[in-house]
């Protein structure tokens, strides 16, 4: 399962694809090695914004909460009415200006909310239209840094969690916001940590049994929105970068974000990536003159 990362070159259009696997990496990690490989001194990584050493209470609220999650859109209403003529994997990329990064910055700071919040709003919208059931709430999955609270002697190996939010049609992204907030100060990301590190002592065939098992249930995640922040870094060439999360079994599309050296990149892959794309865009109100590119 690899983490898609472009690279598109100084002066040009076209975009450069590397895979990295999330087997060994998160996406910060695995941008890093790429960042790294490319001449750039990474000496430091991002540590979490969001401490939780409890287990217990973490767990209790992770179980409540997979409750009321229920209520949200099942996967059977994620599936697109003609999804047997896309590619399962097309991607779409844009990337924007410094100016028009910027832009998009000033305005989250105008109405008191976050950049990830913001995009993340205005994905959920972008999606909607292709959907069986768009005013229903929809499951997503939000990756966590954990690095600072998790230590591996590889700082770009695996250090990540997340949270699952669920968002309805009429959310504004300060709703969206406080939720995603809610959930880390009660500690869901701890919770879905320490399940994930309950794995580390099953066969692999049971591995895959209860992946198997996740991925049949009704109710999950339709997607992930990953952020991987704001970096300012060294290279020989002003490149551009857009980053996108892995697609896997039982989710409609991995959306991702990253900004370096003031330039904001976002990728989609799933089936319908170019339309997803060309509305995210056109929603957030920073689109510059190249259109959303697709392969």
């Amino acid at each position: 399962m690899g983490i898609r990362y472009g690279r598109v070159p100084q002066q040009s259009t076209e975009i450069e694809w590397h895979f990295v696997s999330h087997i060994e990496c998160d996406g910060i990690g695995g941008l890093v090695r790429l960042l790294r490989q490319r001449g750039a001194s990474i000496t430091e990584l991002p540590q979490t914004k969001h401490p939780c050493r409890k287990a217990i209470a973490p767990l209790w609220n992770l179980w409540r909460d997979n409750r009321n999650a229920m209520k949200c859109a099942l996967r059977a209403d994620w599936l697109l009415p003609n999804e047997e003529t896309h590619s399962p994997h097309a991607a779409a990329w844009q990337l924007f200006t410094a100016e028009e990064t910027l832009r998009l910055v000033n305005q989250c700071r105008n109405i008191g909310v976050t950049v990830n919040s913001f995009l993340l709003k205005h994905l959920d919208q972008a999606i909607r239209p292709e959907l069986r059931e768009p005013m229903a709430k929809i499951r997503w999955l939000i990756p966590v840094n954990l690095r600072g609270d998790v230590l591996h002697d590889d700082d770009t190996a695996n250090h990540v969690s997340c949270v699952e939010p669920c968002i309805a049609p009429t959310d504004l992204p300060e709703a969206i916001q406080a939720d995603i907030l809610k959930r880390l100060k009660r500690g869901e990301h701890r919770a879905n940590h320490l399940l994930l590190m309950t794995g580390g002592f099953l066969s692999h065939r049971a591995k895959l049994t209860l992946l198997e098992r996740t991925r049949d249930k009704p109710h999950g995640n339709i997607g992930s929105f990953s952020n991987l922040g704001v970096w300012q870094v060294n290279l020989p060439t002003a490149d551009g970068w857009v980053f996108c999360p892995p697609l896997v079994t039982g989710q409609l599309l991995g959306a991702g974000c990253v900004t370096i050296n003031g330039r904001l990149g976002l990728a989609i892959q799933g089936r319908a990536a170019a339309s997803w794309m060309d509305r995210w865009v056109s929603r957030i109100q920073v689109r510059s003159p190249q259109v959303p590119q697709k392969v």
